[in-house]
């Protein structure tokens, strides 16, 4: 079925964007200042949305660009590319920064000696920095202001990097205060893809997934109708996968109808399908080992013994070394951080003393999940 099974991944960047003409021009005329001066500026930029709407690819995608023409016109600019959900403070992207671009761990330093460390070295190899942040309003306003407010504290002279966030539009406007609005110098909102848009996204999508005749225009436009109702392009992507994945393990050599029917009720529009491609492999291998334990006993909750040994298992199945249990723990807390799942501490019932971790998922059934991971895990950890 699949040539490039990848390129429905929602972390895919494809070579074309369709329907993004507008924000990417926006993006071009208020960054361009950047290779146009003399003294290149410091530039606060901001696009919001819903989810699904594509702010994500089109700010990757522009990055990708931007570099190209910042090459052409001898400018040494880095793309830089963080989501809160994976850093979830302001220090742990600078740490990041700092150690990529300095090869220093950051021990020691505050957020203010690191960061100058990196401005230091971009100005002394003429170098600019492009730093895009993926889910913003995961972090504090104070941590927002901080990163906002480089250019001002630093000196602008100094500061040779220039800030795109990226937020949905509720917990933005929920953390926006007059002090953060005053430094970003634009804000770009995002509206929904439209029929006649989906239908040119997905036909492009499909051709670059899938080998020729495996889908029909019927189909696509079946599928663009169900992204026009959820109003979420990663629904529609997802769809197109799930169904690939169906046409292959039934032996057919076409997607029909009622695979999109199948898939549209198994595929979560809600559930973020994007933050499966962030995970690390141990972090995913313990969300599959929770699904397991969830499937197995048919109840709402599971516990973090039965979900270990099922980890386990899986680690063993694939030759995998698998972590202690103290370090599961920790997996099951950024799989709860990042919202993946939800977890509480409870007291056992019929003991005085004692209490134990409940594990559940958000959003979407055990048995949705679970045909999802394996196929990810096969194709990932598989022979």
């Amino acid at each position: 079925m699949f040539k490039q099974q990848s390129s429905l991944d929602l972390s895919f960047v494809p070579l074309k964007l369709y329907h993004r003409d507008d924000a990417v021009q926006s993006l071009i005329i208020n960054f361009r200042r950047i290779l146009d001066e003399a003294e290149p500026p410091s530039i606060n930029y901001l696009i919001k949305g819903r989810g699904g709407v594509g702010k994500t690819v089109t700010s990757k995608f522009f990055g990708r660009h931007f570099r190209t023409i910042a090459t052409e016109a001898d400018v040494n600019i880095f793309i830089e590319y963080y989501n809160c959900i994976n850093f979830s403070s302001k220090s742990k992207i600078i740490r990041e920064l700092l150690a990529k671009h300095t090869h220093g761990s950051g021990r020691g330093y505050s957020d203010d000696e690191a960061l100058k460390l990196i401005l230091t070295k971009l100005n002394r190899n003429q170098e600019y920095m492009l730093l895009i942040i993926d889910e913003i309003s995961e972090l504090s306003s104070d941590e927002i202001l901080a990163l906002l407010d480089i250019a001002e504290t630093f000196g602008h002279q100094n500061a040779k990097l220039s800030i795109l966030l990226i937020s949905r539009p509720l917990p933005w406007m929920r953390r926006e205060n007059e002090k953060i609005a005053s430094r970003i110098n634009h804000t770009y909102t995002m509206g929904e893809y439209n029929f006649e848009e989906s239908v040119d996204i997905l036909t492009y999508r499909s051709d670059l997934a899938f080998k020729e005749n495996v889908i029909n225009a019927d189909i696509i436009e079946l599928i663009s109708q169900i992204v026009v109702e959820s109003k979420n392009m990663r629904h529609g992507i997802s769809i197109l996968r799930t169904c690939g994945n169906f046409a292959d393990q039934e032996g057919f050599d076409h997607i029909t109808s009622e695979m999109v029917r199948r898939a549209s009720e198994e595929v979560y529009p809600e559930f973020r399908d994007d933050l499966i491609d962030l995970l690390d492999d141990h972090e995913l291998l313990t969300l599959y080992g929770i699904t397991k334990a969830l499937m197995n006993s048919g109840e709402a909750y599971t516990v973090v013994d039965e979900a270990y040994e099922e980890y386990e298992v899986i680690c063993e199945n694939y030759s995998i070394p698998p972590h202690v249990k103290m370090t599961f723990r920790k997996y099951v807390r950024n799989l709860n951080s990042r919202k993946v799942v939800s977890s509480k501490t409870v007291r056992i019932e019929g003991a005085q003393r004692g209490r134990h971790l409940e594990i559940t998922l958000i959003d979407i059934p055990a048995e949705t999940l679970e045909e999802h991971l394996s196929n990810l895990i096969e194709r990932k950890f598989g022979e």
